[in-house]
């Protein structure tokens, strides 16, 4: 997946950006436009999918979003809430794409999601302030007054611990889902964008306004971190690194070789028994940016 950075009065630029599937189909998303950036990290429902001419749902869904911010941050007003016209868009597309809600669905069976991190950037009184909205569990790693503050959306966790714990003793393997594990995961679905459950953006259920925000100064050129779970791995799974020295080694350049060690990493822990985890191999994506007047 390649990093998209258009129009000509770019404030964010991108110091580098990777983007490597699980397994087959890659369902994570990355980009900046003008003063906006974005990660996006797709969860294809738990039925068949709906759109036959994607590689799966998710991957349909974090591929429309990419597509579809660059045009909403270009035509940005002040009497525009990004975030509602995106999940206008985002439900208007997926009807196109796969016809309205069938009756007798599942209460789980709601269609692919999206874990979203959204960046602005802003200048005044010669500062730049950069704001984040977050739906689900990706990451930001924002530097400011010397350190490393995490933006994310932990309201999934609960739910992700439920499903860790379906797993059982046996570990995950290149099998395919457990029928335990699938319980599991359609019972949390269930509670997707509902005030007892986790938000993030779904094509059939509202989410915008639900997001947590964040704000903080920064120094110009000072490198800001966008990531998925799966490449976070390398903090919340394996303890390799904390926030900050993770944020250190990306913003020295090493993007490729955390790439690597966190392969191998998955790889010696094969059955998942070590660190536990649904998927052995997860997609994986970062993206590092800088702001400038």
């Amino acid at each position: 997946m390649s990093v998209s950075e258009t129009g000509p009065h770019t404030r964010f630029r991108s110091l580098y950006g990777q983007s490597l599937p699980g397994t087959r189909v890659n369902e994570d998303g990355c980009g900046l436009h003008g003063r906006h950036a974005w990660i996006v990290d797709g969860a294809t429902g738990v039925s068949d999918g709906q759109i036959g001419s994607a590689p799966s749902d998710a991957a349909w869904l974090a591929e429309t979003i990419q597509s579809i911010l660059p045009e909403l941050t270009g035509a940005e007003s002040a009497n525009c809430d990004l975030l509602e016209v995106l999940q206008a868009h985002v439900g208007q597309a997926f009807e196109a794409a796969a016809g309205p809600a069938k009756e007798g669905a599942g209460l789980g069976d709601v269609g692919p999601s999206a874990c979203l991190g959204l960046l602005g950037l802003e200048t005044s009184h010669n500062s730049l302030r950069v704001s984040g909205r977050f739906l689900g569990d990706v990451v930001a790693l924002v530097q400011t007054d010397g350190t490393v503050l995490r933006w994310t959306d932990e309201r999934s966790k609960p739910f992700e611990r439920m499903t860790l714990a379906a797993l059982g003793d046996g570990g995950s393997d290149a099998s395919g889902m457990s029928e335990p594990v699938r319980r599991q995961i359609l019972e949390n679905r269930a509670r997707l964008n509902h005030p007892d459950g986790y938000w993030v953006v779904n094509p059939r259920r509202p989410w915008a306004g639900r997001e947590l925000r964040f704000e903080a100064t920064i120094a110009p050129g000072s490198p800001i971190v966008l990531a998925t779970d799966g490449f976070m791995r390398l903090v919340d799974v394996f303890g390799a690194y904390t926030d900050a020295s993770l944020h250190a080694a990306l913003a020295a350049g090493e993007g490729d070789a955390l790439f690597q060690e966190l392969r191998e990493r998955e790889r010696r822990d094969d059955g998942g028994r070590a660190f536990r985890r649904v998927k052995i191999h997860d997609d994986a994506t970062v993206l590092v940016i800088a702001a400038g007047p």
